[in-house]
């Protein structure tokens, strides 16, 4: 049986995250324990870092972010939530989610599409510890 479409379309994640994200101003919100994976390989890159409730147009202007990149799912909130008010503060600019390796992306993309339309929009790939 071959794979689903989405898993024939896969890119290799850590080194297109980490090609993605290198030296650039990543706003990074309410990070998990992932965190350090998801960056992994990451070089020159200025992180700040923020809960949700901190994100206000003035932090989004002060900090001028290349990419906002936040878990796909936090205990408090997901993605959906987080691009909902990136668009009401006026951030139009790159969102980045990070998750473990997910059966179907193209459902998720579908869902962020609903409320981030045609911007920039993309989910990395974090693989968990060795053996897990």
């Amino acid at each position: 049986m071959p794979p689903p479409i989405d898993e024939q379309n896969r890119k290799p994640q850590p080194a297109a995250a980490a090609q993605s994200l290198t030296g650039r101003r990543i706003l990074v919100v309410d990070p998990s324990q992932a965190l350090p994976r998801a960056l992994r390989g990451v070089q020159g890159a200025s992180i700040t870092i923020a809960r949700m409730p901190m994100l206000t147009a003035e932090l989004i202007q002060r900090v001028e972010p290349d990419v906002v990149l936040a878990p796909l799912f936090s205990p408090d909130h997901d993605i959906l939530d987080l691009a909902r008010l990136l668009d009401r503060v006026g951030y139009a600019g790159p969102l980045r989610a990070y998750a473990p390796p997910l059966p179907n992306t193209a459902i998720v993309r579908a869902e962020v599409q609903q409320i981030w339309g045609d911007r920039d929009f993309e989910i990395l790939e974090v693989p968990g510890p060795a053996g897990a």
